[in-house]
């Protein structure tokens, strides 16, 4: 997105506020400030790990056998690792100390950039590179825990739902709570839906730590999926799909439809909210591929997945065919807060786009970006059915109306 970028002062506060920086009396606790901390780099820029500050992240030399390890305090043991990885996702391993000796205890694939281990009581723990390689090993931060209940704000992933009741397609993290508000709280904690989020771009490692933030935050427990198209900034439909790739990106994008098999997907608005090329792309390409995803002669590649039929895609905001859906019923699942509030809560999350802002196509002036409410220009609140093959909306408020979720 073209942005004004500001300095946020107070990420550490932030984070504690949001986040939650205490546990129950009867929960684990954090012991990571208590912790030995050595690394193959010796003591350069070490603090990072623990600095609650997810600008910044300690890397690693390109070597064999990389490593940095945390050694409890003594009198306590460790039952548990939360790592947030910084760099492209590469095999890693990790080894636990127990009785003066490290001993290997697992090897990851790295499918997700925060992951939690949970240990049985150990002396320490080093984290490593995947064997036989050299790559750099970056951290933003890792979390040391003893035995007890683990935070809720401790991400604990799961992988993708196989089959998706809705699938939340945008161009940006931010996107999807800028322009659908309550969405994603309401339908994947308060009503338990099988919910893919699934994203164009994410453009720097410090956007995915903030995505993936607001997601758990959201309530959603299945991994997001995150491309890696080029976010360039443009105005037009047709520049951004030269810089995206018009086959690449349907291409792409049918295949995610074949994947999650979503019943309903939800997008961008027809005009790109503000205009950005983006979003434009992901409105045209959404109604375009929920047509080639049933079809057995368009884009092959993907096939091993099946083909599939969306039953219905939403737009943002639109002209035709509009719903209101309503963000303003309090959730059981947020303690009784709307999902609009649990909107502009969680937005707070997306800590490097505090301040930023879009031009108004209209007046020529920048505006801060912001969950917008119902009777604003860009409402969280509208959306309009631009696919169906289950017959027109008629009571509305509910993106799943005329889907049988009983059928397979």
């Amino acid at each position: 997105m073209k942005k004004i970028w500001h300095v946020i002062p107070a990420v550490i506060l932030l984070l504690f506020l949001l986040l939650g920086a205490a546990c129950a009396e009867d929960g684990a606790r954090d012991i990571t400030a208590e912790c030995k901390i050595k690394n193959s780099n010796g003591k350069y820029k070490i603090s990072r790990i623990c600095d609650l500050d997810i600008s910044t992240y300690w890397t690693s030399y390109k070597e064999h056998n990389t490593y940095i390890q945390l050694t409890a305090p003594e009198g306590e043991k460790i039952y548990g690792v939360y790592i947030c990885f910084w760099d492209t996702l590469r095999p890693w391993r990790l080894q636990v100390l127990r009785d003066g000796e490290w001993v290997l205890f697992g090897e990851y694939d790295a499918r997700y950039a925060h992951e939690y281990v949970e240990l049985d009581g150990v002396d320490g723990v080093k984290i490593m590179n995947g064997k036989g390689t050299s790559h750099a090993l970056q951290l933003n931060e890792i979390y040391v825990f003893t035995e007890g209940a683990i935070p809720d704000w401790v991400q604990r992933w799961n992988d993708p739902p196989e089959k998706a009741d809705i699938m939340f397609l945008v161009a940006h993290p931010d996107d999807e709570i800028l322009f659908f508000g309550g969405a994603i709280p309401s339908y994947a904690a308060e009503y338990g839906k099988n919910v893919v989020v699934a994203y164009m771009t994410c453009n720097t490692s410090q956007r995915r730590t903030e995505l993936l933030n607001v997601m758990w935050a959201c309530g959603l427990r299945g991994y997001p999926v995150i491309g890696d198209f080029w976010d360039k900034y443009s105005t037009k439909l047709d520049t951004e799909y030269k810089a995206w790739g018009k086959q690449e990106t349907w291409s792409y994008i049918t295949a995610l439809f074949r994947r999650f098999k979503p019943e309903v997907v939800v997008t961008h608005d027809v005009k790109g909210e503000y205009g950005h090329g983006g979003h434009l792309v992901c409105a045209d390409a959404c109604v375009k591929c929920a047509d080639y995803a049933a079809d057995e002669k368009k884009y092959t590649g993907s096939l091993s997945w099946g083909t599939w039929q969306v039953k219905k895609v939403y737009l943002h905001l639109g002209r035709e065919n509009t719903i209101e859906m309503d963000w303003d019923q309090p959730l059981s699942a947020f303690d009784g807060m709307t999902g609009f509030e649990k909107a502009k809560e969680v937005y707070k999350l997306y800590i490097s786009q505090q301040g930023a802002a879009q031009k108004n196509p209209d007046t020529g002036k920048y505006e801060k970006f912001a969950v917008e409410p119902r009777d604003s220009k860009y409402s969280c609140y509208r959306f309009s059915l631009v696919y169906t093959k289950v017959g027109p909306d008629v009571n509305g408020n509910d993106f799943l109306e005329n889907v049988d979720m009983t059928a397979d």
